[in-house]
């Protein structure tokens, strides 16, 4: 019986320490959402092709020249 509950303390001590990596890991994993969710979001960058950004965008791609299309 003493042997059994030592292997049985063992046991849950290996848990313990599971248990405590996972909890770290949620822990981190809620502390980055609210990182992110609390930044304001970046400003769009300014179109390269002179369109406003509001706009509904462009209606068909840029034409190269030398292309055939």
């Amino acid at each position: 019986m003493r042997e059994s509950l030592i292997r049985l303390d063992q046991i849950a001590g290996r848990l313990n320490a599971w248990l405590l990596a996972i909890a770290l890991g949620v822990g981190m994993l809620d502390f980055t959402v609210f990182v992110v969710k609390s930044v304001p979001l970046l400003p769009a960058p300014p179109s390269a092709f002179g369109v406003d950004s509001s706009g509904p965008g462009l209606s068909h791609p840029p034409s190269i020249p030398g292309s055939r299309g």
